[in-house]
């Protein structure tokens, strides 16, 4: 239910104002929504296009979250999470739903990735999906509910690297993807060890910055909002 003003006071700074926000947007206030949409939809897209390596359903995936915005408004609890984080849980619903139907839909053949497909991955998407391992190291066990609870996971993070300074995203990628140490990270770079260090300790506070409170993926995330 939308924060009252006691609710609102209690709340983060920008929790506050998603909260307000969505009270705009449950009052039928258009132009709210489309604010919305601009602050959030880039980081949806990106999440959901990873995961699902399709980016005409990862873009019906965004327009049914900003939907579902629009009609379930009055269900926000700006205390329990932000509007980003609610928004990446209705789109992971909507896209492991989508993904679970299409398991179940007989195919005949198995068409290989398109050129589009490809062009819709990241250097790190490529490089992870060449080396066929992950962020979060793991294995699914055989189990496809832990498969597609992975793969969002390692979508959202890819997509909060993405917004990162590429100099910090590229000591990250050589040290998860490529295994180096900070010394080989330091030689293959030609940089000198303490620039390697600081570029990763400020690559590691803005990922946890973007992750704070998004969906299982922050340890603090609140699982609000099961909106489907």
């Amino acid at each position: 239910m939308t924060a009252s003003r006691h609710e609102i006071s209690t709340v983060a700074p920008d929790r506050a104002a998603d909260a307000v926000l969505v009270a705009r947007i449950g009052a039928g206030d258009e132009s709210a929504l489309m604010e919305a949409y601009d602050r959030h939809a880039e980081t949806l897209f990106g999440a959901t296009v990873r995961f699902m390596g399709d980016r005409e359903a990862a873009a019906e995936i965004v327009q049914e979250a900003f939907l579902a915005c629009w009609r379930f408004a009055a269900t926000f609890d700006a205390a329990a999470g932000s509007l980003r984080a609610w928004l990446l849980q209705i789109a992971r619903n909507r896209a492991i739903d989508r993904l679970r139907f299409e398991a179940r839909r007989p195919s005949l053949v198995q068409l290989p990735p398109t050129e589009g497909h490809e062009a819709a991955l990241d250097p790190l998407d490529r490089l992870a999906r060449s080396r066929g391992d992950d962020m979060g190291g793991g294995t699914d066990d055989g189990n496809p509910a832990v498969a597609l609870e992975r793969g969002w996971t390692r979508a959202v993070v890819r997509t909060a690297l993405s917004g990162i300074p590429a100099h910090e995203r590229e000591v990250i990628a050589l040290a998860y993807h490529e295994g180096l140490t900070q010394h080989e990270i330091a030689e293959r770079l030609g940089i000198p060890l303490g620039t390697v260090k600081s570029r990763t300790r400020r690559a590691m506070a803005h990922l946890r910055q973007a992750l704070v409170r998004i969906p299982d993926v922050a340890p603090e995330s609140g699982r609000n909002h099961g909106t489907r």
